[in-house]
């Protein structure tokens, strides 16, 4: 046994074994790089036969640039932090990459602070590594116009929030990544790395020559078949990549091969785009357990297409979807009980062993494999991605239950059981590959070399993920246009407190006007009308026609190909309705009995135009989409919403107790020049809605927030109290309202006070009361107050008050109305 330096860390090793008896070698590298460090030995490859290598970073995109370059553009960002008088803090692992970082300061003449956990370890290793610079123990007094130096642990800690002038960076071979610095939550991310890149993978496997390669830890199954089109010999230790040797689609069944081995799945075996080769990928992307592995076996998948129509499909099963967004419309109506029936056709088996297996299954796909394992199938690859797709096309347009039985039938005895489960899967919208339309966004981005923002805006514009990646792969991303009937995520705006900030805003010093609309109580609307029908989408983008068939007959008056955006309002005998009675109609099938007409009316109130007869509005300024909608007839049952025009704040409030006289919620204001934005929140368009109201509560329920809050407790239930029986009565859940800083205290302190766990949801000690700000209180059955608040959000905790002291169940009654 021989130990050679692994470049990765000080004092980190290689391991190569020679066995006596016949000479076999065998090199296990462990964590290494070749890149020589500043704080660690170079790496010594020798030579053997078989080599057992880490693949942290297997893909070919992950290409690290010069490490003194990176090193150089962490001293400017050091350097220019403290020129604006900020604080720097680069984060590093305490071992390793935190001496890696102190040498490639060592001359900058920068004074140092460095975390405990760091010191320890560097004085153990000082003697060891290159130069360090001068350093001492971190003190919050004193850390003004220092370095700071901490393991990434502390990114997010208190010591770091309460310096508050500090700017982060992390470094890490991850840096190569996008959405790096969104998901370390720093300013920067330096692609330093104490691991082999992908090239140095590559030069190991040439210097080494091995006669068989044992990639693990990394993307160990794409760097093993990266490796073997290379000519070696080399499979994964940590997963089941036996599916590359199971299939030789070149010789009939039952004929051994000439050679005793399989045909690998790659495009030349298989001769074009099957859908085995796609399964193939979909099932390494399963079992791969990272997102960035998962998101490197789709991108290199996705690069190898030749046709558009092949990757249009390949991207929409990625999806789970079957179809494009208007075929989506027609259900495949192929459930459970015609899928049932044709597996037991298919496979011969009896109903008891049927339900035998299906009983101990959890997963669709799962159950069609080991049901049609027993069946006398083909070896599969002979069915093409264009062969599945003209297939969920025919079920479709199938005219009856008989139908689709038959062509579910003829298209499962054609394929294997493993293609078959994919398939079933498709069916069934239930993947389980991990592979969300986000994931697969990020994919076509790689594989094509794109923004992930330009691809995801013409996904969500054409409403198809698989258009996008043809328009990504020939350079056309820019080329996204609308279509009727795919709707679009909404414009938002941006809350604002007072008739000034809304003024200074809009207006600024040159003054002018602001351009105001009405708020209205109702439901935000999309409305589509296009050759092929008209629909209308609700603001979470489901289709929601059939609650409002009122709404769908006005718009099929319109002469023009439209989407239109705007409110749905509805009145009964004169007076406005609320949005809680509009709601009512969202998820009824049977709209007979709801609203009578006589005793009802529902309008749709236009404020917006995205597209008129092919043309987008999109870019358009707001001013001139208004002039395209007022050069518009429209037919009864829509309106278009009244514009006003503000000369300065007064007027502003004016308008906005105005509007609340009339029954509306508050104002929109907008930048008349301003184009539409589908989904952003920016500050074009400003909302003043004002509280009318608060309410003293308690909160008895604390649950683990999403994204970058998901370490800590940030979503709130809390109640009132019924002053009848004193017990705590639920009225709602709230989020928003409190900084960073004020939702880790209270995390702090509901782990110490809680009572019960489930999931991810605590029950606690019922002593911290928040004011709560709202919009409007209405009877509901969702929680045991009998009541619900609207968009409710957090005023501040009142630690002056005791649960004692807070709001009663009447009082909230009375502001409801129903007191």
């Amino acid at each position: 046994l021989r130990l050679l330096p692994a470049g990765h860390i000080v004092g980190s090793a290689m391991l190569h074994l020679t066995r006596s008896r016949d000479g076999a070698t065998l090199l296990y590298t462990g964590d290494y790089k070749l890149t020589p460090g500043l704080s660690s030995e170079r790496c010594e490859l020798m030579a053997a036969d078989t080599l057992i290598m880490e693949c942290t970073f297997g893909l070919p995109h992950f290409r690290f640039p010069p490490r003194e370059a990176t090193l150089e553009r962490v001293r400017r960002f050091v350097t220019e932090t403290l020129e604006d008088g900020g604080i720097p803090v680069l984060l590093g692992y305490s071992l390793g990459k935190a001496q890696e970082i102190l040498c490639g300061l060592a001359g900058l003449g920068v004074p140092v602070m460095v975390h405990k956990s760091i010191q320890d370890m560097t004085r153990v290793v000082a003697d060891l590594v290159g130069p360090l610079p001068e350093y001492r123990l971190f003190e919050a007094a004193s850390a003004k116009r220092h370095l700071l130096v901490f393991p990434p642990s502390a990114a997010r800690s208190q010591i770091v929030r309460r310096l508050k002038v500090c700017r982060t960076a992390m470094l890490s071979g991850w840096g190569l990544e996008s959405g790096a610095s969104y998901r370390y939550q720093v300013d920067e991310v330096f692609p330093l790395s104490d691991h082999a890149d992908y090239e140095e993978l590559i030069e190991t496997v040439e210097t080494v020559t091995p006669k068989r390669i044992y990639p693990v830890h990394g993307y160990t199954q794409a760097f093993a078949a990266d490796l073997r089109r290379r000519g070696w010999d080399a499979w994964t230790l940590e997963g089941a990549d036996q599916m590359e040797l199971s299939i030789d689609v070149t010789r009939p069944m039952g004929e051994e091969p000439d050679s005793g081995e399989g045909v690998s799945l790659s495009r030349e075996g298989l001769g074009g785009p099957s859908f085995m080769r796609w399964v193939a990928v979909a099932e390494s992307t399963m079992a791969e357990s990272s997102r960035l592995g998962k998101r490197g076996l789709l991108s290199e998948y996705l690069a190898d297409m030749e046709s558009a129509e092949d990757l249009t499909v390949a991207v929409r099963f990625f999806s789970g979807r079957t179809g494009t967004p208007v075929e989506l419309r027609r259900p495949l109506q192929v459930g459970w009980a015609v899928i049932r029936q044709v597996l037991q056709e298919v496979s011969g088996m009896s109903q008891a062993d049927y339900r035998a297996i299906s009983r101990t299954q959890n997963d669709s796909g799962r159950t069609a494999f080991l049901v049609l394992s027993r069946a006398a199938l083909p070896a599969g690859g002979e069915v093409t991605l264009a062969e599945v797709a003209a297939f969920f096309e025919g079920l479709r347009a199938a005219d009856g239950p008989m139908r689709r039985v038959g062509l579910l039938r003829e298209m499962l005895r054609k394929m294997n059981a493993q293609e078959a489960a994919w398939l079933v899967r498709l069916l069934t919208g239930g993947l389980r590959m991990g592979s969300k339309e986000g994931l697969v966004e990020e994919a076509v981005a790689r594989a094509f070399e794109r923004s992930v923002d330009a691809v995801r805006a013409a996904a969500m514009l054409g409403g198809d993920l698989g258009e996008a990646a043809v328009m990504a792969r020939e350079d056309r991303l820019d080329e996204a246009r609308p279509v009727p009937l795919v709707p679009l995520k909404v414009m938002l705006a941006s809350p604002e407190e007072t008739a000034e900030a809304i003024w200074d805003r809009l207006a600024g010093e040159e003054g002018g006007t602001v351009w105001l609309e009405d708020k209205f109580d109702g439901i935000r609307a999309q409305l589509h009308r296009g050759k092929a029908g008209c629909e209308v989408f609700s603001r979470d983008l489901k289709p929601v026609g059939a609650q409002f068939p009122e709404v769908v007959r006005a718009a099929e008056g319109l002469r023009d190909e439209v989407i239109l955006d705007g409110e749905i309002i509805a009145y009964a005998e004169d007076k406005r309705l609320s949005f809680f009675d509009l709601q009512k109609r969202l998820g009824r099938r049977d709209q007979a009995d709801l609203f009578l007409a006589s005793e009802i009316t529902v309008r749709y109130v236009v404020f917006d135009i995205l597209l008129r007869n092919g043309v987008s509005m999109l870019e358009r300024p707001l001013a001139e989409r208004r002039r395209v909608l007022e050069s518009m007839e429209l037919p009864e049952g829509m309106v278009r919403i009244e514009v006003l025009q503000a000369r300065g704040s007064a007027e502003i409030e004016e308008a906005f107790q105005a509007a609340r006289r009339r029954g509306n919620e508050g104002l929109i204001a907008k930048d008349a020049g301003s184009d539409y934005s589908p989904g952003r929140r920016g500050k074009a368009w400003l909302k003043l809605k004002k509280a009318f109201a608060t309410l003293d509560v308690v909160v008895v329920k604390a649950q683990q927030g999403h994204g970058k809050r998901s370490h800590v407790l940030s979503d709130y239930t809390f109640a009132v109290r019924d002053e009848t029986s004193g017990d705590l009565r639920v009225i709602g859940k709230a989020y928003s309202g409190l900084t960073d800083v004020e939702i880790e205290e209270l995390t702090e302190h509901f782990t110490r006070q809680t009572l019960s766990e489930k999931g991810r949801v605590r029950t606690v000690v019922p002593d911290t009361v928040l004011e709560i700000a709202f919009d409007s209180i209405q009877p509901s059955q969702r929680h045991n107050s009998g009541l619900a608040l609207r968009f409710p959000r957090i005023k501040a905790i009142r630690r002056d008050k005791g649960p004692e002291e807070i709001d009663t169940l009447e009082r909230a009654r009375r502001l409801a109305g129903v007191g």
